[in-house]
């Protein structure tokens, strides 16, 4: 039910955004990808599959991210124990370095949640600081695919992830 949320949310704020053509603020790209994440904690380790799907704009050289980050462990037999998930709100610039490659580097504030079923790994809720590079490799003018590597600092458990991205670029 969260994700609908989050990508209802996402989907009503590009759409307020984009039908207000009379300010600077822009469409910078849509992005959507998967991977893998690694947290370790005291005496608590883990890891398995990530997604993310993130939404920026732009106002001159300045990007604003929002950022939906989840992931779930792999289970071998039976389902999932540990689960996790951040959604985020980020600043970030866009530094091109040819036509086909530019890297992205952004900083922000996140809300993290995971839920575990086992004793070690903790059910809660922390504030997040997230931080993210972004490097794009373009097929042509608007679409490409890069890396997305995430690095979550909270109090619950530091998160680092990595991940095959998709994004379309619309400026």
């Amino acid at each position: 039910m969260k994700k609908l949320t989050v990508l209802c949310f996402i989907f009503l704020l590009s759409g307020t955004i984009y039908s207000q053509e009379s300010t600077s603020i822009k469409f910078h790209s849509v992005s959507a990808g998967f991977g893998g994440f690694y947290f370790k904690k005291e005496i608590s380790e883990g890891g398995g599959i990530s997604y993310l799907t993130d939404v920026t704009l732009s106002k001159g050289k300045n990007l604003l991210s929002v950022a939906y980050l989840g992931g779930d462990e792999i289970g071998v037999v039976g389902s999932s124990n540990y689960s996790f998930s951040e959604i985020s709100l980020s600043y970030g610039r866009e530094f091109k370095v040819n036509n086909w490659f530019s890297l992205e580097g952004f900083a922000g504030l996140g809300f993290y949640n995971q839920t575990s079923g086992v004793a070690d790994v903790a059910d809660d809720n922390s504030i997040s600081f997230p931080f993210k590079i972004n490097s794009k490799f373009y097929f042509n003018k608007r679409f490409g695919m890069g890396i997305n590597a995430n690095y979550s600092l909270n109090s619950v458990n530091n998160n680092f992830s990595s991940n095959l991205i998709f994004h379309y670029k619309f400026n």
